[in-house]
């Protein structure tokens, strides 16, 4: 069970923590809509749809990625190596080496990409198109290695004869001018461009923390230079509330030995290019915390470890311990 399943779960060691030691999540909703204009400027998917929110959100996180010079986490090359187990069982041995090669080829083409200058995210018109439907289709292969490939996955609809190209073709028509413009906004200074002008080194991305084992998993979107950011591509950012913000809370919490060094909490309104933060004091505090973070820390550790047992383990479909990342229509 990841960090969003445990906090789905209201008896859930960390959601009883949370709800314990950080009881007042309705004020730290109620600032960030204050910070919201009444009516935020939204970019939606253009019709007609119907559309895999979904999938787009994490397609979107991989474009990111790919910018910060990050583009391939372990999600996705697991996600590789399980689909063409699977797709050994559900259709045949040449199945999953026609798979396994197309996804391959797809790493290797990610790989390759180079990270973004300021200012200058987007590609030329046709190779930002292939490298959306690049990231799109990352997307089912991420969605495999979550939760096992499912009978209306396109993975299992292509014309695998035709190698990658055979998944590129089965991406929708309005993905690419989406993540196009979802890149265009972060590639401002109000949004994300400054993270762009970060050296390497202090760009991370799919960061895991100390106690991820302790929740099933999880690993945050982006820390950079002690800023953790959490992306959320919805399109409703007012329906943002104790999930997503426990969410961020569990992700600081569970950095038990203070590895990142966060100082700063954000999100990340993808669709509104807006990025919304507060320092860890006043996160804490806003949350109702009455102990120092690093109190906090040593209590979490306590709450979610269990004595005289084997260390946590990842999830059953995890080869490594990951996060579902939280991207939805909300």
């Amino acid at each position: 069970m990841s960090l969003t399943s445990n906090l789905a779960t209201v008896h859930s060691p960390i959601s009883r923590f949370l709800s314990l030691e950080l009881p007042a999540v309705a004020c730290l909703i109620g600032d960030l809509r204050s910070r919201l204009p009444l009516c935020p400027d939204t970019v939606s998917p253009s019709p007609p749809g119907p559309f895999s929110y979904g999938t787009l959100g994490q397609a979107i996180d991989l474009r990111l990625r790919i910018a910060f010079g990050t583009p391939v986490g372990s999600a996705l090359t697991s996600g590789v190596t399980l689909t063409a187990m699977d797709m050994t069982e559900a259709r045949s041995p040449e199945a999953g080496r026609a798979v396994a090669e197309a996804g391959q080829e797809l790493l290797r083409l990610l790989e390759a990409q180079r990270p973004a200058s300021p200012g200058a995210m987007l590609h030329e018109p046709a190779d930002e198109d292939h490298l959306a439907r690049m990231c799109f289709t990352a997307g089912w292969f991420e969605e495999v290695y979550r939760s096992a490939l499912h009978a209306g996955s396109p993975l299992l609809q292509a014309d695998l004869s035709r190698g990658l190209d055979g998944l590129l073709n089965q991406v929708p028509g309005y993905v690419p001018g989406d993540i196009t413009a979802m890149a265009s906004l972060a590639d401002r200074p109000e949004a994300l461009q400054w993270v762009l002008r970060l050296p390497a080194e202090q760009r991370l991305c799919g960061p895991v923390f100390a106690g991820s084992g302790h929740v099933g998993g999880a690993d945050a979107d982006f820390i950079a230079s002690g800023h953790l950011i959490d992306c959320k591509a919805t399109i409703h950012p007012k329906r943002i509330g104790r999930p997503q913000l426990y969410q961020l809370a569990g992700y600081l919490l569970l950095d038990y030995d203070d590895s990142f060094k966060v100082d700063q909490v954000s999100l990340y309104l993808a669709r509104q290019g807006r990025l919304i933060g507060w320092s860890t004091e006043e996160f804490l505090r806003l949350l109702g915390a009455r102990r120092s973070l690093p109190e906090l820390r040593e209590a979490c550790r306590r709450a979610l470890s269990v004595p005289d047992e084997a260390p946590p383990s990842v999830m059953p479909r995890q080869l490594r311990g990951e996060q579902d990342t939280l991207f939805t229509d909300l």
